[in-house]
């Protein structure tokens, strides 16, 4: 028996084909630029299915999610500009996996000088928003921006990245800690078993890096006409508190992901200005 299509059935066809092409192109698309990763792996557009997501990355009945509750009373010195701060956490495994130790991301140590960020950038490369180092070319010597001198002069004049101190239990206990770059490794005193919580507290500061100097997303801003003497400084931060990274069902394991999303809830104890 022969099918017959309508020229409107023929026409809707062709749109769903074009629709579904559009579709397989944005999935494989890449976030940043209007171009496409040719290798980038299929396990991102096509998921292998589990009893904890489905085909389409969406929870199934075994989904899990841990949780993190953070209680931080922080202190900002001005005239040092300085934020130091006592942090305790809560850490409640909801996973089916048994931990034995938890990772914190550490972002303020990317300003540190033997940061992988800073070790890795190379004079003429990729560069940095406001920062510019140039190679020579023909006649043209190597160049260096008043912005990068700056940036280098902060650098060698200040103590960057996190110092974190007092890491123990709840009872007081001190916990092995390993720093690795922008990551902390902090070892449990037993193993944290599924469905189980566990509690410690550290003490942490840092300073404060200059905003416009750094060409950081966040930081502060000197402003020497103030009225005030001296001049003022505006605070504005961010990725301040060690956290925890996220451990997911995508990446159960020593390899954590950072890319899903882990529940946080934190409470601000004091902000205070010396």
């Amino acid at each position: 028996m022969a099918t017959t299509f309508s020229r409107f059935s023929i026409f809707s066809m062709a749109g769903l084909l074009l629709c579904s092409q559009l579709a397989g192109a944005d999935a494989i698309r890449q976030t940043k630029g209007d171009f496409e990763d040719k290798f980038r792996q299929l396990d991102e557009v096509l998921p292998t299915p589990n009893v904890y997501r489905n085909a389409a990355g969406e929870p199934a009945e075994k989904y899990w999610q841990q949780q993190v509750d953070y209680r931080i009373s922080a202190r900002l010195n001005e005239t040092q500009r300085q934020l130091s701060a006592s942090q305790s956490v809560h850490y409640q495994n909801n996973s089916p996996y048994t931990l034995k130790y938890l990772w914190l991301q550490l972002d303020q140590n990317i300003f540190k000088n033997d940061s992988m960020a800073e070790m890795s950038t190379s004079f003429g490369g990729i560069g940095r928003r406001g920062p510019e180092t140039k190679l020579a070319s023909g006649n043209e010597p190597a160049k260096l921006s008043l912005d990068e001198l700056r940036r280098q002069q902060f650098m060698a004049d200040n103590e960057l990245g996190y110092s974190i101190t007092n890491i123990k239990t709840s009872n007081g206990k001190a916990l092995k800690a390993t720093l690795v770059g922008t990551l902390m490794r902090i070892d449990l005193e037993k193993p944290l078993k599924a469905g189980q919580a566990v509690d410690f507290s550290l003490d942490f500061s840092f300073n404060i890096v200059e905003e416009d100097a750094v060409s950081a997303r966040s930081g502060y801003e000197h402003f020497p006409k103030d009225e005030r003497e001296g001049g003022n400084d505006i605070f504005l931060l961010a990725q301040w508190f060690p956290r925890l990274v996220a451990y997911t069902d995508t990446k159960p394991g020593p390899t954590k992901s950072f890319l899903a999303v882990v529940s946080l809830r934190w409470s601000l104890g004091t902000m205070m200005s010396a």
